[in-house]
């Protein structure tokens, strides 16, 4: 081989090298723009850490947080909702707004890893008040904010909820694409009825851009009408349904079923991968 010929190969041979070294950095910032600040790791530049006691004003931290910040509350205390989630000014990074909770990321499951109600003691729980309103809700627009190692449940047994989570809306409450949430995101989440309680629904998905993953959702049964853990129709995904428990007596998983107030708009890019569904025999009479 000529030294012409050598330098040739040597130069094709670094070219790509940056090559490759180009793409996986572009996957990398792809998949760290798609899951945030990690939880148990220090917030990005700019961010903070907001801790949040037992009894404390959980709406108010939402409403002050900014992109990258993340909302900690304390092991096993119970904050009472409904709590929204607010449209705010979007974030050019890509950040997420995070709920968890304090307890150590040891004590929890492993990213990627089902959540039990085993772990229950150790999750901050979110409950819905009474009249019928859910634990968490969405404002027009909301977006980019992530739930990690959260229980979702009611008040008590007597509290009248028809779901613990709503996400978007119908109507004219959200009749255009401008209004529907987007990048939200549930990992590690455990939403349930408490025994014997009748409750017609876990999640609400009238969004976009959510995922739902390495969650528990059970106890969704109610007489006389159709229950379902995970319910959708007026959101445009993509939804990612993974790795989850999902307990209901009606539809375990359903989209559709009711006309989307959106024109046009077909609920589509959904992925559902490795789920349990369940129907529990001791529900049948």
């Amino acid at each position: 081989m000529s030294k012409r010929s050598g330098r040739r190969a040597k130069l094709l041979f670094a070219a790509a090298g940056l090559l490759l070294v180009a793409c996986l950095s572009l996957v990398l910032a792809q998949r760290q723009r798609r899951a945030g600040n990690a939880p148990g790791h220090a917030p990005a530049r700019n961010s903070k850490i907001i801790t949040l006691a037992a009894g404390g004003d959980l709406q108010k931290a939402i409403n002050a947080a900014q992109y990258g910040d993340e909302i900690v509350l304390a092991a096993g205390a119970s904050y009472i909702g409904t709590f929204t989630l607010p449209s705010k000014p979007a974030d050019p990074s890509g950040r997420f707004i995070t709920v968890r909770g304090s307890a150590s990321p040891a004590q929890l499951p492993a990213a990627g890893t089902r959540i039990s109600p085993s772990h229950a003691p150790l999750l901050p729980k979110l409950l819905a008040p009474g009249q019928g309103q859910s634990a968490l809700r969405t404002l027009a627009g909301a977006h980019h904010f992530r739930f990690i190692g959260i229980e979702f449940a009611t008040r008590d047994f007597s509290t009248a909820a028809y779901e613990l989570v709503t996400l978007g809306d119908y109507g004219a409450a959200q009749d255009s694409a401008e209004e529907i949430p987007h990048h939200l995101v549930f990992d590690r989440c455990y939403l349930h009825a408490l025994d014997n309680q009748s409750l017609k629904r876990g999640i609400s998905l009238n969004s976009a851009s959510t995922d739902i993953v390495n969650s528990y959702l059970s106890g969704f049964k109610v007489v006389g009408q159709e229950a379902q853990a995970i319910l959708g129709w007026n959101g445009p995904g993509p939804f990612r349904i993974v790795n989850n428990y999902l307990e209901a007596a009606g539809e375990n998983l359903m989209f559709g079923g009711s006309s989307a107030s959106v024109p046009g708009l077909v609920p589509s890019d959904i992925e559902v991968r490795g789920n349990h569904l369940s129907k529990p025999l001791a529900w049948r009479e």
